[in-house]
């Protein structure tokens, strides 16, 4: 029986980061345990993937980028583009593997894992012990109780990333960030695209007003977008796949060529059997972990997907530095995802941090807001999309920066700004103060934040709720 110094089960992003951080902290003999495809949904069929194909349909779609004097042809090869895509994939596989497996030698064992008790884990016909673990083991596509979902096919991300064609319609299920980043995807490939949402608006976690622009912006490239839906059935149709839904107040079928089913996703906890180790598990089959990411057994944290959410590869890196540090070092670092970005990679993109009003006004904070559309900058005209807002949510007495929401074509890149203001707690004058190369699009965060100095400027569509 072979004894490590810590075992890490999953080798995805909080399980790669966790085995990463362990080594430079001085952990002698560290072992990845992985089951599934090496380094995890991300680098396979996630982000990575994902992101590749947005961009080369953007590339595709939108041509001369709104401006008249240039001429574009374009064609999208499916096949070339997939080839492309797995080849990208496998050069960032092998780059990982090189750099945790071969130069900071951490042992990969492939199988699944299951605990034999709170000090052991067998996969397959070996056994291995140690006196500290993570569980990293992830997440998987969660399939809603529909009645007739499991009699058609449909798709998930996974296989939605490598069709064999390009379907001539699709219905997707589910309006938030994977579901809107399919939804233009597809679109931009030629797919009529029919998107259900059972909330009263897509990407509801966000601010209202990026939800309204977006809502606008997809409907203009061509997918319906229906919100407040109940899906009552699916089945098959021949050859298509037909849904039943209850849409202001009206029982309707919707029909298509595809069903892909973007409503989120569950913990991997089950297969492991971590309560033969005292590892307590909750709601939908997250891991319970405190603030130091330490499980209900002393010795045994976990970090990433397997925890709940937030779901995002930003959270699981951070998780996994943490659970590593602590497991290590006994540090007691304490794991705060409320100052995380995320970003939807649609085009405009979306990418919020801190709190939205909502948020803050539920949390105590008298508000203050600020919008700024992106077309009063004039880099927007330079790059030929004008689409999307800012909007700077501040507490009233202090003027601290509580949140700060984006849409626009890099929202991604611009986020980093208000990510420095929310966590260094900055104020509206700090924004004010910072200067920009000119002409950039960054620069809009300062000009959103001398809008609270102008009474005049900056109005948002949606009043705070009382």
């Amino acid at each position: 029986m072979t004894v490590y110094d810590l075992i890490i089960i999953g080798s995805g992003a909080a399980g790669a980061t966790a085995a990463s951080t362990a080594v430079h902290l001085g952990a002698s003999r560290v072992a990845m345990v992985e089951g599934e495809t090496l380094w995890g949904t991300c680098v396979n069929v996630g982000c990575i993937p994902s992101k590749f194909l947005l961009a080369l349909a953007d590339y595709h779609f939108y041509k001369n980028h709104n401006h008249e004097g240039i001429r574009v042809d374009s064609s999208f090869d499916l096949s070339l583009v997939l080839a492309e895509k797995e080849a990208f994939i496998s050069r960032l596989v092998q780059k990982k593997a090189d750099h945790l497996l071969t130069r900071l030698g951490v042992e990969l064992i492939r199988g699944k894992a299951e605990f034999v008790s709170d000090g052991e884990l067998r996969i397959g016909d070996r056994r291995v012990t140690s006196d500290r673990f993570i569980i990293a083991t992830g997440s998987s596509p969660a399939i809603p109780p529909v009645e007739g979902i499991t009699s058609v096919p449909f798709m998930t991300n996974r296989e939605a990333l490598s069709p064999q064609r390009v379907p001539r319609s699709l219905i997707i299920i589910g309006g938030r960030s994977l579901g809107l980043e399919f939804a233009q995807l597809y679109t931009h490939l030629g797919t009529k695209v029919t998107l259900l949402q059972r909330s009263s608006r897509i990407i509801p976690e966000e601010e209202p007003e990026i939800a309204v622009l977006m809502t606008a912006y997809l409907a203009e490239e061509g997918i319906d977008i229906r919100t407040g839906v109940d899906i009552r059935k699916v089945e098959k149709t021949d050859d298509t796949v037909t849904v039943t839904i209850i849409f202001n107040g009206e029982e309707q079928k919707i029909s298509a060529e595809r069903l892909l089913l973007a409503t989120g996703r569950l913990p991997n906890s089950a297969e492991l059997h971590p309560e033969r180790a005292g590892v307590h598990i909750g709601k939908n089959g997250a891991v319970i972990v405190d603030k130091t990411l330490k499980t209900t057994a002393p010795h045994i944290w976990a970090a990433g997907d397997v925890t709940g959410e937030p779901m995002l590869e930003t959270a699981a890196r951070y998780g996994g530095e943490i659970a590593a540090v602590n497991a290590v070092s006994a540090m007691n670092r304490q794991f705060d995802p409320t100052e995380l970005p995320r970003g939807i990679f649609t085009s405009p993109q979306v990418a919020s941090v801190g709190m939205t009003e909502e948020q803050a006004h539920r949390a105590g904070h008298p508000t203050i807001c600020r919008c700024i559309f992106m077309n009063t900058m004039s880099r927007t005209e330079m790059i030929g999309d004008t689409r999307g807002i800012v909007k700077i949510v501040a507490d009233k007495d202090d003027e601290r920066i509580l949140g700060v929401h984006i849409c626009s074509s890099i929202a991604t890149e611009i986020i980093q700004q208000g990510y420095f203001a929310v966590k260094n707690r900055l104020n509206i004058q700090d924004l004010i103060d910072t200067y920009y190369v000119f002409p950039a699009l960054s620069e809009v965060i300062s000009v959103c934040a001398r809008a609270f100095r102008q009474d005049d400027k900056g109005a948002c569509f949606f009043p705070k709720k009382q």
